[in-house]
């Protein structure tokens, strides 16, 4: 286990997406996002599943410190993160990233702190399903 990561939670955002959030003793200019995936056997790995709507936070949680698809404007240490990815129907899957690997089988209910300051754009925004 690698000692850089201080918090990992993940919590049921909606009906297909889970939110993961985690505070990562590392420079938020050396976070490659492409490096958080959640293997799936029958896939190659080009096609894991990897983080989206990566958003950062201040240390406390409760707000976002750049804009959706930025960097803060300078480096922060340490980096507090949050991102989406996609539910499964397996129910032992688990998440890859540089800092670790870490399980996704207890999804807690969003917290208000969370609500109130992540952004989400549906790629579906047309449908009227």
């Amino acid at each position: 286990m690698n000692n850089k990561v201080e918090f990992f939670d993940c919590y049921d955002f909606n009906n297909e997406l889970i939110l993961i959030e985690m505070l990562i003793n590392d420079s938020s200019d050396k976070i490659d996002f492409g490096q958080f995936v959640v293997p799936e056997q029958d896939l190659p790995e080009s096609d894991w599943q990897c983080a989206y709507l990566e958003q950062y936070l201040n240390s406390q949680g409760t707000e976002k410190i750049c804009d959706l698809y930025e960097g803060p404007d300078e480096a922060v240490n340490p980096c507090r993160i949050a991102f989406f990815i996609y539910k499964f129907d397996d129910q032992d899957k688990k998440i890859i990233t540089p800092y670790g690997t870490f399980s996704l089988n207890s999804l807690k209910p969003m917290p208000k702190r969370l609500l109130k300051c992540i952004e989400f754009e549906d790629e579906d925004d047309n449908d009227d399903d």
